[in-house]
């Protein structure tokens, strides 16, 4: 048994080594390790980086873009007026004002070519024009938001409609205040600088809310929150508003003080005319009070609401007004003047013309005195202290004295606006 065992690991071992023999000789040749790629050049990184940085602008272009389209029924285009407006309310349009006065009708396109749109409300005394627009153009009124809802560094966007639609990211830094046009308005800041072209548009958040529309303040634009817009738009449309509108005339009640000073029990203070307006052409000046118009007797703004509905047809109107203490009648036409050539052509010639120097110029307003609490600027021009023109510089001093015991009214202008005031 043992030498049976022997034998068997014997062969066993001589089998191994035979497998051994055999695969060594069979076995194939090392094969040599592959090249490795040589590393990319810094120029090939830049490159990558490059194209990388690219595909995620071209993703951030089509977000905007998207944004933009989604908007698309809510901003239209003004072709006439050059500019885009935002569809405020059903049938109504919101624009900025750029010329002194807007024609009483103008075009927009729609799906359907261009359609008539009617103003409804602006004036010289606003930034802005409310036009009434048909219903069938398939608009829609914008979703609106207050701008301090969203976080500074928020991203923004501008959309407009003007030869083409088109719209500009923004990042929203802070909304502040900025006079405009006589009174102060709130202004959102982006990190993007305004211009003509943004005229009307619209600033949205990326969720489709309106946060602002682009006026013109003063000579600059401005991204004007949409709750001041809002006040402005019903400014417009009010019977006051239409009364600037159709007549440069800027009329209020009486406050107290005002009629202790001038005498007048009852009234509608003119508050403002406007150069080469119908008020202006038939010779009614701020400060003048209007007791009654054709024999009626005027107490309140809303009477005049028959004036901004009178056509061409209409009689002219028998104003009659207090100035200086005395009765004054005066002819009020009821058709607004034509477009002139000077209103058509401020808006393309970008150019006002300066009137031949007048009245004595303001070189500054002291900060806490009473001139400037009333509203007055380096600038302004004074024309009249109590309805006479001053002789010279000395009657201003001393009818602006601060010792001087009673109230006085300045009649002062401002561009084509000249304003009446009464500094206690």
């Amino acid at each position: 048994m043992a030498h049976a065992n022997r034998h068997y690991v014997v062969t066993l071992a001589v089998a191994a080594a035979a497998i051994l023999i055999i695969g060594s000789l069979v076995r194939p040749a090392p094969v040599a390790d592959d090249p490795q790629p040589p590393a990319p050049s810094q120029a090939e990184l830049s490159r990558l980086a490059h194209l990388a940085q690219r595909r995620s602008l071209e993703s951030m272009k089509e977000y905007f873009a998207t944004v933009a389209g989604n908007v698309d029924r809510s901003v239209v285009r003004l072709r006439m007026l050059r500019r885009s407006g935002i569809v405020w309310e059903p049938e109504v349009v919101v624009t900025a004002r750029l010329e002194h006065r807007l024609p009483p009708t103008t075009t927009m396109s729609g799906d359907e070519g261009e359609l008539g749109v009617v103003l409804l409300g602006s004036g010289p005394h606003l930034p802005l024009a409310a036009l009434r627009i048909p219903s069938s153009g398939g608009f829609l009124p914008v979703r609106r938001r207050a701008p301090t809802e969203i976080d500074p560094g928020s991203w923004t966007v501008f959309v407009a409609e003007r030869d083409r639609a088109g719209f500009t990211p923004a990042t929203y830094v802070e909304t502040s205040r900025t006079p405009c046009h006589a009174q102060t308005v709130g202004e959102v800041v982006t990190n993007v600088a305004l211009t003509r072209e943004l005229a009307g548009a619209g600033l949205f958040d990326l969720d489709g809310n309106l946060l602002a529309v682009v006026l013109e303040c003063d000579g600059r634009f401005a991204a004007v929150p949409v709750d001041d817009v809002d006040a402005l738009v019903g400014q417009a449309v009010s019977v006051h508003g239409r009364i600037v509108q159709r007549y440069g005339m800027g009329l209020d009640a009486l406050t107290q003080e005002e009629q202790g000073h001038l005498g007048v029990p009852f009234g509608l203070l003119v508050r403002e005319v406007w150069t080469g307006s119908l008020a202006d052409a038939v010779g009614l000046r701020p400060g003048d009070v209007v007791i009654a118009i054709n024999a009626e007797l005027i107490l309140e703004v809303d009477q005049l609401e028959p004036l901004v509905g009178a056509d061409g047809e209409t009689p002219p109107y028998d104003v009659a007004v207090v100035r200086d203490n005395d009765t004054v009648r005066l002819s009020l036409p009821s058709a607004a003047f034509p477009l002139t050539a000077r209103d058509a052509g401020t808006a393309v010639e970008g150019l006002v013309w300066e009137d031949p120097d007048h009245g004595h110029r303001i070189d500054a307003v002291l900060p806490g005195t009473p001139s400037a609490a009333a509203g007055l600027r380096s600038g302004d021009r004074l024309l009249r202290i109590d309805g006479d023109a001053p002789d010279d510089l000395d009657a201003v001093r001393e009818a602006l004295s601060p010792t001087r015991e009673t109230p006085v009214m300045l009649e002062l202008e401002r561009g084509r606006r000249r304003w009446a005031v009464v500094l206690p």
